[in-house]
């Protein structure tokens, strides 16, 4: 009887602890199924910005449900295009990542905005390809916004002005506009028509702004600066909110 009692304690035994291995093996493969589905980065130089579905940060909040709209900032020339050459040397190419950047900074934390950019460094996208236009249209995006700054033989040329292709564009341009003339503070150039390929060939409303003269000191002297670019980041932000009629 005493030797059965052995046999049984030691089944027992053997038993918990091939449970306890189980459990240990289980729990690890968890954590490396986990870390194998880590999300990947965004392909080419894009940056896709997923609102936070939140309506606060307590986890208690209630998740938002309503539509979210793409909105596609466009960072114009990049890489081997330098874009316009400013007065001080610098590159437009610069000029219009930062704005960009700042413009996205500004609608990040709204959850009904995705805010995506063509590019988020100082990379080459080649017009050819017609990469930015049809960037937007796979999306696809809701609006287009191409940002830079502009450029004339003669540095007196001054003023910010705004530009779209299609008619259904005509009312975004113009929101946007009253928007950022405000905010660069130079002459205003008005909202005109122009047969640009990011404005063609785009499949939702589009503007493309020229936010001033790099090639005029007074302009160029102004767009440089932490101020202005900060500035014109919150018109744009506000005049897409208005015109989607967001609070």
């Amino acid at each position: 009887m005493r030797k059965m009692y052995i046999i049984a304690a030691a089944w027992l035994s053997l038993l918990l602890l091939a449970a306890c291995s189980d459990g240990v093996s289980n729990g690890s493969g968890g954590n490396s199924a986990d870390s194998s589905l880590a999300a990947a980065p965004a392909a080419g130089n894009r940056a896709i910005h997923e609102p936070d579905r939140t309506s606060g940060p307590g986890s208690s909040d209630p998740v938002y449900s309503g539509p979210v709209y793409k909105v596609v900032i466009d960072p114009g020339h990049g890489g081997e295009d330098p874009g316009a050459t400013s007065v001080s040397g610098r590159f437009e190419k610069e000029f219009n990542l930062s704005v960009s950047q700042a413009i996205a900074a500004k609608l990040a934390d709204d959850p009904q905005l995705q805010i995506e950019l063509t590019r988020t460094g100082d990379a080459f996208i080649s017009t050819h390809e017609l990469y930015r236009p049809e960037f937007a249209n796979d999306l696809p995006a809701d609006l287009f916004i191409s940002i830079h700054g502009n450029t004339y033989e003669d540095a007196s040329a001054s003023g910010t002005e705004s530009f779209y292709y299609h008619d259904e564009s005509l009312a975004f341009a113009e929101t946007i506009h009253k928007h950022v003339i405000l905010a660069t503070g130079l002459k205003d150039r008005g909202v005109k028509a122009a047969n640009f390929f990011v404005l063609r060939e785009t499949e939702m409303p589009s503007v493309l702004l020229e936010l001033g003269y790099l090639t005029n000191p007074g302009d160029e002297a102004k767009m440089w600066t932490n101020e202005f670019q900060e500035a014109v980041a919150s018109s744009i932000a506000d005049g897409i909110k208005e015109y989607l009629q967001l609070d």
